[in-house]
């Protein structure tokens, strides 16, 4: 195939080696001379290992070259753009050199024989591509993204010093299209690489590559913290991460990483408040610990916004233990919800088949008696009773019975807590007809 390649920084360069090398022709675009120099010279302008052996044998090959003459564009199928997103002072993310080529590549697409096909392949926020990129490109050509060119973002995973690798080794493969046809000729480039090609909106796939950068730097943060209380009490930080990280069911693994309401219970809560507390005893300073529990509650603070968003004076909520098949309610964040309404006047009927408040006992009782003494006024016994006269519902459990009544119910503005719902139920509450200006279905961050 022929590619061009936009930008020969790090990305860039590593791109353009890797999808010569995979037997494609590519010219690497860039304005500075010093760099395309160094390409034509069989030389890498950065520093990577084996980059340079690979760009000097696919330059050898004929398939690498590269020039500071943007018109090079015109005869190729996929045009990469690689170019810088740094920050700006303020911390917001400088789109200059994006939109410059947006526009630029827009300008160029006139006249072509057929269509061309832009992987956007810089860090941009999610909706930069559909809402900046694609409408710049349709406003200088005067075409239609989807039918005249197409547009894609894919993410990309590549870390210093070991970047060939990650690029042809990646954990997944993505690409975001806001029209099926846009990700054909990228996904046909990116069918070698022995992963299964995704194809999701634009947006998610922008979102997908700021997620796994943030995790990243939660991860070394987290660890870091750790360490420092640790080390404040004669414990050696190594020791206690390397046992951690041999937890791969809950530590390390999808576990408590899809979207849901906050979390609750009687130990996440008390035990990042002991450690919020032990750090401040020790003089140490750890300010992502620090932040779990102001964004836990925030977190439940959303929904009372939302429910406030909707102008209602009554609510119908399904859940009130922290989790499903028990009766813990110990900083349960549905009863600190319930509290949160009850305090803005918005009245709450609530439904949970295992809460009896008559059997709370102990710390059980106690929280309930501090958080919200007026629960048994709330519960009603059955889910059709909590149903009645609701103006929205706030749904807590994937019940499949609980979710039938839901369904069957009166159709009102349902507020999605858990996350968990199976998408027939999911697509059937996003379906219904609503109070005008409501939203049918919300979820609890999506």
């Amino acid at each position: 195939m022929q590619v061009a390649v936009i930008g020969l920084g790090y990305v860039g360069c590593v791109t353009a080696a890797c999808l010569a090398d995979a037997g494609n022709t590519v010219v690497g675009i860039d304005s500075v001379a010093m760099k395309v120099e160094a390409v034509n010279a069989g030389h890498t302008p950065i520093v990577e290992p084996g980059l340079d052996e690979m760009v000097a044998a696919n330059h050898a090959a004929g398939r690498l070259s590269a020039s500071t003459d943007f018109a090079r564009i015109d005869d190729v199928d996929v045009v990469f753009v690689c170019v810088g997103t740094p920050s700006a002072e303020t911390g917001a993310l400088d789109l200059t050199y994006v939109r410059a080529v947006a526009t630029h590549l827009g300008t160029r697409l006139q006249g072509r024989s057929k269509p061309l096909t832009v992987v956007l392949r810089s860090t941009v926020l999610p909706g930069t591509t559909r809402n900046e990129f694609i409408p710049l490109m349709e406003s200088s050509s005067g075409l239609t993204e989807g039918t005249d060119f197409f547009v894609t973002f894919t993410p990309e995973f590549l870390r210093e010093s070991s970047a060939i690798i990650d690029f042809q080794n990646p954990p997944l493969s993505v690409i975001g299209a806001e029209h099926p046809a846009s990700a054909e000729l990228p996904a046909e480039l990116f069918s070698s690489l022995g992963v299964p090609v995704q194809v999701v909106s634009t947006g998610v796939a922008e979102g997908l590559k700021y997620a796994s950068n943030a995790y990243h730097a939660v991860k070394v943060t987290f660890a870091n913290e750790i360490a420092r209380i640790c080390q404040a009490s004669d414990i050696d930080g190594r020791e206690v991460m390397s046992l951690f990280v041999q937890d791969r069911d809950l530590n390390v693994s999808a576990k408590y990483l899809r979207p849901g309401f906050a979390f609750g219970g009687s130990c996440l809560p008390k035990d990042v408040k002991a450690l919020q507390h032990h750090a401040d005893e020790l003089a140490e300073t750890v300010p992502l610990l620090q932040s779990l529990n102001d964004s836990n509650d925030r977190h439940i603070m959303r929904i009372v916004d939302v429910v406030k968003g909707f102008g209602v004076t009554s609510v119908a909520q399904i859940g009130l233990s922290f989790k499903p098949s028990t009766d813990d309610l110990r900083e349960s964040p549905y009863v600190k919800l319930a509290a949160a309404l009850e305090a803005e006047g918005i009245a709450v009927k609530a439904y949970d088949p295992i809460v009896d408040v008559d059997r709370l006992m102990g710390a059980n009782a106690a929280f309930v008696e501090a958080t919200l003494p007026h629960l048994s006024e709330m519960l009603t016994d059955s889910v059709t009773d909590c149903l009645e006269g609701a103006e929205v519902i706030l749904l807590g459990t994937n019940n499949a019975e609980v979710c039938e009544e839901v369904l069957a119910h009166e159709a009102v503005a349902v507020v999605d807590l858990s996350g968990m719902l199976p998408v027939r139920v999911e697509n059937l509450l996003r379906s219904r007809d609503v109070r005008p200006g409501t939203r049918a279905y919300t979820g609890a961050a999506w």
